[in-house]
């Protein structure tokens, strides 16, 4: 007798969907509940609700053979998972070198390096010997996400934020879709429910602070002249690390006033599409671009691709130094740069989306919470 209940679900189209759901015993979760096994699926496909034709008649005929064939099947593989009689040589695939191979075919270097950000706290909480089979049940998701929530760290020593978290977990969710796309795994049951993220703290330097900080001796020049220039122009610095003098163009506006632009191709798309990123600087910004080199030379050659616990120690020396109580880091310009446009140029979110080269400007919105209720009601209604 099958277990698989067939349940038609009729729609105010004139069509009714169906569902398949399985009816099986009890078990107790991870959490110490007893449940009743009752996974269900809804077909991509619908009845006529009330057929006149026979075309019509035949069409549903149809579609409840396709049903019956996909109940079968269905509970086929339900079964062989429960008892174990299927366990072919793509399931028993290590996880490790599935991961590994996927991330390899990622051509953007930001995501590659976010995935490759997310393998090594796999490595550090999986056994390099668990298999797809092994790692597809939810107490190992739980399991993992337990652990960048609560033990995992970052380079600098501190815990993982929860948006990080979440991150890294759907990172590794997605390729174990693909996995599941691929056939290495049957039904997909690595999940968990996730915490809910806070909204990023808005650290930034009001431009009296900046003043005092650009007043402020720092022997690293290049840590000097990098941070105040990312202030005046949003980039990060990894932006800023790939900056080449090519990038950065000089000319006169129609009053013939000094301009300077970054002109630069973010990343191409598939089928040929390219995202260009085209923003006029505050002219103030070029002091501390330093003698123009060759077109392919780097602006700041000696800068590092990313801000390390140790180049952020050497920002918030000098940020003391400079009688500045704020804890500050690199990914502070950004949010600088943002807080001056809104408080002293009242840019509007679209325009700031813009500048901050923001796809969304749900992205930008929380910028606006830290300003006067009276300025964001202006500026954002």
């Amino acid at each position: 007798m099958s277990r698989i209940k067939t349940e038609y679900i009729v729609n105010r189209n004139g069509t009714t969907s169906i569902r398949l759901r399985y009816n099986g015993g009890r078990y107790t979760d991870i959490d110490g509940k007893v449940k009743q096994h009752r996974p269900s699926r809804v077909l991509d496909f619908h009845l006529i609700t009330n057929p006149r034709t026979p075309i019509e008649r035949q069409q549903n005929k149809d579609c409840k053979e396709k049903v019956q064939l996909i109940a079968n099947q269905w509970e086929k593989s339900i079964i062989n998972e429960e008892y174990s009689l299927e366990d072919t040589e793509k399931s028993k695939t290590l996880v490790y070198a599935y991961l590994v191979k996927e991330i390899k075919r990622i051509k953007d270097k930001s995501s590659r390096a976010s995935y490759n950000t997310m393998l090594s706290h796999f490595q550090k909480f999986f056994p390099k010997a668990i298999t797809l089979k092994k790692i597809n049940k939810r107490e190992e998701a739980k399991g993992f996400y337990d652990y960048l929530t609560d033990k995992a760290i970052k380079v600098d020593g501190e815990n993982l934020r929860i948006a990080s978290a979440n991150k890294y977990f759907k990172r590794l969710k997605f390729l174990l879709k693909e996995a599941k796309e691929e056939e290495y795994i049957q039904d997909l049951k690595f999940n968990v429910k996730l915490l809910p993220e806070t909204k990023p703290e808005i650290v930034y330097l009001t431009i009296e602070e900046f003043r005092k900080l650009e007043n402020t001796e720092e022997r690293n020049s290049t840590l000097k002249n990098a941070f105040l220039f990312a202030c005046l122009t949003a980039l990060r610095i990894g932006d800023l690390k790939k900056l080449t003098w090519g990038e950065i163009e000089e000319g006169k506006d129609d009053k013939g006033n000094p301009t300077i632009e970054y002109n630069k191709i973010m990343d191409k798309k598939p089928g040929g599409k390219q995202r260009r990123i085209r923003n006029y600087f505050d002219i103030y910004a070029k002091k501390y671009l330093g003698e123009r080199q060759n077109d392919s030379d780097r602006v700041f050659p000696s800068l590092p691709q990313d801000a390390s616990s140790k180049f952020n120690l050497r920002l918030r020396e000098w940020v003391l130094r400079a009688e500045i109580i704020k804890h500050i880091t690199f990914h502070c310009a950004k949010d600088s740069f943002a807080m001056y446009h809104i408080i002293h140029k009242e840019v509007g979110v679209f325009q700031l989306s813009g500048l901050l080269n923001h796809t969304d400007i749900r992205s930008s919105m929380h910028y606006y919470d830290l300003c006067a209720p009276e300025l964001k009601k202006k500026l954002i209604g």
